[in-house]
């Protein structure tokens, strides 16, 4: 592990400490020390910036890479498939260990930006203008940097499982050996640490952002937000009494996973996300919502819920989203535009992103019902239906009756054969059947979509070229949905569930449960409603990777990607076929730790079954 401490402190001080470019080309003379780097506010924020840079860039999932700290998650879980190769087919393979560079870089990656916020914090009280106009920059930027390194021991855990904890000061470039020569600390504790950071950086921010300035920055709603999504990878089944991990323990005998399941933490974490959503200092958030549809679309609340569901990953920083990332999505968009012959631009793209066919199942039908318990839906045949598109009205079209009446979020998230494109500008209508506009018939190399389907969702409406401001890490139906999961868990009878449920299923535009007019009978398994409704309105989101493994379902729902018969025309093209048999192991539950760290530090245990 110290070679990987001194290149992070080394990194530091040759990017970090002197923020871009313009600074490494100076001359020797005009070259800023590391104490002049902290002296002045211009020259802090750039600091600042490089302990944010660690945060993982998944607008560039397609082709995740060390650059932007992305990870494999969408197309290596069973909501997708990429056809473009990359790190997914190694995971959905299993040919992937402990020396895969993939593996390698995440970890260091994690550990750098741990390290870069730990040299911030000892420093940035060196700065001599911060505090401008009575505003406490100092204090501020010390807490958005504690953390924004709590958040990437967050993310390391729930990779890794239980990690190394460093401790709150910098590592030194010239420490022995034995001084960074440190096992695992035990789930429990990262945890622990990892909560009581992120608390005591929250009492330090303000709640939310003040200023244009400050979206984008860590606030005590962010930190609170995380807080929560680290209590809720502690109270699940991976980590809460697993005893598949009770070999796992340290070189001392030290058990690194509790083999007793606890119900504390799904308690702990239902008050964590009760005093979230009860916070008056978090008020402002709510879920989007629109009063009207736009111009030509039918102003009915199936249609305000599919625009609602559609634009709350394109209206900027609006009233759901609490944290967010900038960037370049135009990559990522690409690969959700369908290869479309003979146009060009933003409606001629990749068709790289394969939705799966158990995740089209999964969307509920218009009327609020999972597809096997509604007597409406049928897969078979075709029906004359029009979508929910603004640019497509008064021009119902024959289509397949897996597409017919289902619910806004299905319309706002996936693109099938037979629907309009999204740009209002153009009139193609997709179709990936083999012979199709972007079928795989007259395409001869990967662009072209391997389940018969590609992902709507986060895609601008006037196609993948056309920008927007960001790109969304957490928002406020996802606290809804881990406030619930905690409360079934702990608190099965409690009335909250559906009531935070129901405000989901209400802004989607479906039926809500109980017992009122209109509504539908509360479901006998909750637990597996709720885990529904989470898998719909979360999708692309990268959470489902995540989720199968902590509830240890992986097992059977990775084991293979199901789609529509792409070497077909229609009526076989609707037929769902196997596109792909993927490999998943117990062991791959966890990703290993590093074999070259194991190397050079014994005392670091490898995780089960790798």
């Amino acid at each position: 592990m110290k070679k990987i401490f001194i290149y992070t402190v080394g990194t530091l001080l040759l990017v970090g400490n002197y923020g871009c470019k313009k600074f490494l080309d100076q001359v020797p003379d005009d070259r800023l020390t590391f104490e002049q780097q902290y002296q002045r506010k211009s020259t802090v924020d750039q600091a600042l910036a490089n302990v944010y840079s660690t945060l993982p860039e998944q607008n560039q999932d397609r082709s995740a890479s060390a650059s932007g700290n992305a990870g494999p998650w969408t197309a290596a879980s069973d909501e997708a498939d990429y056809t473009l190769p990359n790190f997914t087919e190694s995971i959905n393979t299993g040919a992937w260990d402990a020396t895969s560079s993939q593996v390698n870089y995440h970890w260091q990656n994690y550990y750098r930006g741990i390290q870069a916020a730990s040299t911030f914090m000892a420093n940035v009280n060196k700065c001599t203008d911060c505090n401008i106009g009575g505003i406490d920059i100092v204090n501020r930027y010390f807490n958005e940097a504690k953390a924004l390194r709590a958040i990437y021991y967050y993310y390391l855990i729930r990779q890794y499982g239980p990690v190394v904890l460093l401790g709150n000061d910098p590592t030194q470039s010239d420490a022995p050996l034995e001084a960074i020569s440190k096992p695992r600390n035990s789930m429990d504790e990262c945890v622990d640490y990892v909560v009581s950071e992120l608390n005591a950086a929250a009492a330090g921010l303000p709640a939310t952002p003040q200023a244009n300035e400050d979206y984008g920055h860590i606030t005590a709603s962010v930190a609170d937000a995380y807080k929560i999504k680290t209590l809720l990878t502690a109270a699940r089944p991976l980590f809460n009494g697993n005893t598949d991990y009770a070999a796992l323990r340290n070189t001392d005998g030290k058990q690194l996973i509790s083999q007793t399941a606890s119900s504390a933490k799904w308690t702990r974490l239902a008050k964590a996300a009760k005093a979230f959503l009860e916070n008056p200092g978090y008020s402002s958030y709510a879920l989007y919502n629109v009063s009207a549809t736009p111009s030509g679309l039918p102003n009915t609340a199936f249609n305000r819920a599919f625009i609602a569901t559609r634009d709350v990953f394109l209206n900027g920083w609006n009233s759901e989203i609490i944290f967010a990332r900038g960037g370049d999505v135009t990559f990522y968009q690409y690969s959700l535009a369908p290869n479309h012959n003979g146009a060009s631009g933003g409606d001629k793209g990749g068709s790289f992103l394969s939705p799966s066919q158990q995740l089209v199942d999964a969307f509920f039908t218009a009327n609020g019902l999972p597809i096997e318990n509604d007597p409406t839906y049928t897969a078979n045949g075709t029906s004359s239906y029009q979508a929910p598109d603004p640019n497509d009205q008064n021009t119902p079209r024959m289509i397949s009756n897996m597409f017919v009446n289902r619910e806004p979020r299905f319309y706002s998230s996936i693109t099938y054969s037979g629907r309009k494109w999204i740009n209002p500008q153009s009139n193609i209508v997709t179709d990936f059947t083999n012979s199709g506009n972007a079928g795989k018939g007259a395409i001869a190399n990967n662009d072209y979509t391997k389940t018969g389907y590609t992902s709507r969702k986060h895609l601008t409406v006037a196609g993948w070229t056309s920008g927007r401001s960001v790109f969304t890490t957490i928002r406020l139906a996802e606290i809804y949905l881990d406030y619930i999961e905690a409360l079934q868990e702990s608190n099965p009878s409690d009335p909250d569930i559906l009531i935070y449920l129901n405000r989901i299923r209400t802004r989607a535009g479906i039926p809500p449960y109980g017992s009122g007019t209109g509504a539908l009978p509360i479901p006998a398994d909750m637990r597996e409603a709720i885990r529904r409704e989470r898998r719909v309105e979360l999708a692309f989101e990268w959470d489902r990777y995540f989720y199968t493994r902590e509830w240890k379902i992986a097992e059977t729902t990775d084991t293979q990607i199901k789609g529509l018969n792409i070497a077909q025309n229609a009526p076989g093209f609707f037929t769902p076929v196997v596109v792909e048999n993927r490999v998943f192991q117990k062991k791959h539950y966890l990703w290993p730790i590093p074999n070259g760290e194991i190397q050079k530090v014994p005392l670091i245990v490898q995780n089960t079954g790798w």
